[in-house]
């Protein structure tokens, strides 16, 4: 009797102890869901500000008005063409209004500036084009091709080649491209905006250390189809893993967009100077009319805000709302949680809007970039919702506290809700 005895005795201690142990337990799930969701929210926002602070070129419009009273918005344009020999081949225009040739260029200026002139818009009010030269506002544009890059030093007078020949992609550029897109500069600077010499050329960093181990490189050149570039700049790339997917630590180099014809040979019309092209900041007299701008960005003030969105989808060579032919991308506040949430819902609707074009790689950076804040909203939302049930938990926790013990309860009773009430103290 007594081994009976002292059995349902410790088998009764030990039932007490799991008892209590489930019931710390329980009133400690309040505090480690409070854990939990700060944790997801402080690693959501976290990530969140690495993605947006990694992508300057997305907040453009946001630093000019840093320094300006006046609300600019940052949009760009992403249009159509073919390749007749693959990415090394430049992308030529084709008909139907899927493509921007160089004379557009003019035209487009001058329909944004008529916008204000017509009155139609307060969001150009200080807009002009004077001598060639944007007053009030930016633009630029570009296209991308593979080529083959050799490097080329000059020692005792002479050209040398001394790195052999690395395939690069070349980004051609015109008008203000790098005030869209801000660079750190390892040694030089990048393109005038007019050109001083058409045979300039920027490389990356990449390809710096790839050609020279060096990035003290201004004033090598750079041959490029048999055609002889000046280096005056390096530029570093990003680093990031979203920088590395989309491509931005390939090698790389930016030259004048109106090169694009000695070094690939005219596939220019001959109504190229009728159309307008002499007028634009191109860099050579080359005609290049029959090469496409794969993307042309302006930045423009909005006094009315939507308006400049307006203005500047009106001002494109045949878009319209129900066949618009090119993807027009509003990159400013393009990272907002409501901007990027609209980018997935309704499912597949964007993905197959921007479906047929051939994005550049800051873009395709920027796109990437909204797939994984999308990721990191969803975090921090779950984060919040868990942090206001942890919240509401504590509070009905500590309400309990108050809990008065019925008289009419056993002393067992007392003595096992005395315990819980000690616990919920402790706890």
């Amino acid at each position: 009797m007594q081994i009976l005895d002292k059995t349902k005795k410790l088998f009764n201690v030990e039932k007490g102890n799991i008892k209590r142990t489930l019931l710390k337990t329980i009133l400690a799930v309040p505090f480690w869901i409070t854990v939990a969701a700060l944790f997801l929210i402080v690693f959501g926002i976290s990530r969140a500000l690495f993605l947006t602070s990694s992508r300057p070129d997305q907040y453009i419009a946001e630093n000019w008005q840093s320094s300006s009273e006046t609300f600019f918005r940052h949009m760009s344009v992403y249009a159509g063409g073919v390749r007749t020999s693959g990415d090394t081949s430049p992308m030529t225009c084709v008909e139907g209004g899927k493509s921007i040739r160089l004379a557009d260029i003019a035209l487009i200026r001058a329909s944004l500036q008529g916008a204000s002139s017509a009155g139609t818009s307060a969001s150009v009010k200080n807009m002009s084009v004077s001598d060639g030269k944007l007053r009030g506002w930016e633009d630029c544009y570009s296209s991308t091709v593979k080529g083959t890059l050799e490097a080329v030093e000059i020692r005792d007078g002479k050209e040398e080649v001394i790195a052999g020949k690395a395939d690069a992609q070349i980004v051609a550029v015109g008008g203000n491209y790098k005030a869209f897109h801000p660079f750190r500069y390892m040694a030089g600077g990048f393109l005038p905006e007019t050109p001083v010499d058409t045979y300039q050329i920027v490389i990356n960093d990449v390809l710096a250390w790839k050609f020279y181990h060096s990035y003290d490189v201004v004033g090598n050149r750079i041959n490029i189809n048999g055609q002889s570039f000046t280096i005056i700049g390096v530029v570093e790339e990003k680093s990031t893993k979203t920088a590395e997917l989309a491509g931005e630590q390939d090698n790389r180099a930016f030259i004048y967009f109106g090169a694009l014809g000695t070094i690939f040979g005219s596939n220019a019309s001959s109504d190229s100077k009728d159309a307008g092209a002499d007028a634009l900041p191109v860099a050579s007299a080359e005609a290049t009319s029959d090469y496409a701008i794969q993307c042309y960005e302006a930045l423009l003030p909005e006094l009315v805000k939507g308006v400049a969105v307006t203005d500047f989808k009106s001002a494109l060579p045949s878009y319209s709302i129900t066949n618009p032919q090119v993807y027009v991308a509003d990159n400013t506040g393009r990272f907002g949680i409501v901007r990027v949430y609209d980018t997935f819902f309704p499912v597949g609707e964007t993905a197959k809007t921007r479906a047929g074009y051939e994005f550049p790689y800051w873009e395709t950076a920027a796109q990437m970039t909204e797939d994984r804040l999308f990721y990191d909203y969803t975090i921090i939302g779950v984060g919040i919702i868990l942090l206001l049930t942890g919240v509401a938990m504590i509070a009905l926790k500590l309400r309990a506290r108050k809990t008065v013990v019925p008289e009419e309860l056993e002393a067992s009773d007392v003595d096992e809700a005395g315990e819980e009430a000690q616990l919920l103290l402790e706890a």
